[in-house]
Protein backbone atom coordinates (compact mmCIF):
# COMPACT_ATOMS: atom_id res chain seq x y z
CA UNK A 1 0.00 0.00 0.00
CA UNK A 2 1.37 3.40 -0.98
CA UNK A 3 1.73 5.89 1.85
CA UNK A 4 -0.36 8.68 0.33
CA UNK A 5 -1.07 11.85 2.26
CA UNK A 6 -4.87 11.87 2.10
CA UNK A 7 -6.96 14.96 2.79
CA UNK A 8 -10.75 15.29 2.64
CA UNK A 9 -11.55 18.09 0.19
CA UNK A 10 -14.10 20.72 1.19
CA UNK A 11 -15.90 20.41 -2.16
CA UNK A 12 -16.25 16.66 -1.63
CA UNK A 13 -14.00 13.71 -2.24
CA UNK A 14 -10.35 13.25 -1.33
CA UNK A 15 -6.97 14.48 -2.47
CA UNK A 16 -4.17 11.91 -2.43
CA UNK A 17 -0.59 13.18 -2.64
CA UNK A 18 2.71 11.36 -2.97
CA UNK A 19 6.06 12.64 -4.26
CA UNK A 20 4.65 15.58 -6.23
CA UNK A 21 1.75 13.68 -7.81
CA UNK A 22 -1.81 14.43 -6.73
CA UNK A 23 -4.99 12.43 -7.28
CA UNK A 24 -8.55 13.69 -6.83
CA UNK A 25 -11.10 10.96 -6.14
CA UNK A 26 -14.76 10.79 -5.07
CA UNK A 27 -14.22 8.17 -2.43
CA UNK A 28 -12.25 5.06 -1.63
CA UNK A 29 -12.00 2.01 0.58
CA UNK A 30 -9.01 -0.10 1.47
CA UNK A 31 -9.19 -3.62 0.04
CA UNK A 32 -6.21 -6.00 -0.09
CA UNK A 33 -3.82 -3.19 0.91
CA UNK A 34 -4.92 -1.01 -2.02
CA UNK A 35 -6.98 2.20 -2.12
CA UNK A 36 -9.98 0.96 -4.14
CA UNK A 37 -11.64 3.89 -5.95
CA UNK A 38 -15.37 4.32 -5.36
CA UNK A 39 -15.97 5.92 -8.80
CA UNK A 40 -12.88 5.21 -10.92
CA UNK A 41 -14.19 7.17 -13.93
CA UNK A 42 -14.32 10.37 -11.89
CA UNK A 43 -10.71 10.23 -10.67
CA UNK A 44 -7.98 12.49 -12.05
CA UNK A 45 -4.23 12.63 -11.53
CA UNK A 46 -1.99 15.65 -11.98
CA UNK A 47 1.35 17.24 -11.15
CA UNK A 48 2.91 20.68 -11.46
CA UNK A 49 6.28 21.58 -12.88
CA UNK A 50 7.01 25.27 -12.50
CA UNK A 51 3.90 27.17 -13.56
CA UNK A 52 2.58 24.31 -15.72
CA UNK A 53 0.10 21.63 -14.68
CA UNK A 54 -0.12 18.24 -16.39
CA UNK A 55 -2.96 15.84 -15.77
CA UNK A 56 -4.99 12.89 -16.93
CA UNK A 57 -8.50 11.65 -16.38
CA UNK A 58 -8.99 8.07 -15.28
CA UNK A 59 -12.16 7.78 -17.39
CA UNK A 60 -10.53 6.23 -20.48
CA UNK A 61 -8.14 4.15 -18.35
CA UNK A 62 -10.72 2.89 -15.85
CA UNK A 63 -8.05 1.93 -13.31
CA UNK A 64 -9.66 0.72 -10.10
CA UNK A 65 -7.05 1.69 -7.48
CA UNK A 66 -5.26 4.88 -6.51
CA UNK A 67 -1.99 2.94 -6.74
CA UNK A 68 -2.59 2.00 -10.40
CA UNK A 69 -3.53 5.57 -11.34
CA UNK A 70 -0.50 6.90 -9.46
CA UNK A 71 1.80 4.48 -11.33
CA UNK A 72 0.54 5.71 -14.72
CA UNK A 73 1.00 9.34 -13.74
CA UNK A 74 4.39 8.66 -12.19
CA UNK A 75 5.68 7.41 -15.58
CA UNK A 76 4.68 10.75 -17.12
CA UNK A 77 6.15 12.69 -14.20
CA UNK A 78 9.48 10.90 -14.64
CA UNK A 79 9.63 11.94 -18.29
CA UNK A 80 9.27 15.61 -17.38
CA UNK A 81 11.64 15.47 -14.43
CA UNK A 82 14.11 13.23 -16.29
CA UNK A 83 14.24 10.74 -13.42
CA UNK A 84 13.43 7.67 -15.49
CA UNK A 85 16.02 5.10 -16.43
CA UNK A 86 16.08 6.11 -20.10
CA UNK A 87 17.66 9.38 -21.15
CA UNK A 88 15.55 11.66 -23.33
CA UNK A 89 16.51 14.41 -25.70
CA UNK A 90 16.15 17.76 -23.83
CA UNK A 91 14.72 19.28 -27.01
CA UNK A 92 11.85 16.79 -26.80
CA UNK A 93 10.11 18.81 -24.10
CA UNK A 94 8.46 22.01 -25.25
CA UNK A 95 9.32 25.12 -23.28
CA UNK A 96 6.35 27.14 -22.02
CA UNK A 97 5.92 30.64 -23.39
Amino acid sequence: MYQFKIVKVQEGGYKFELEGIKLLVDGYSIINDKHQLKNPNRAIAFFNIGDDMYGISNEPLNLDTAEALYDVMNKQYNIFTNTNSQSIDPGFLKQSA
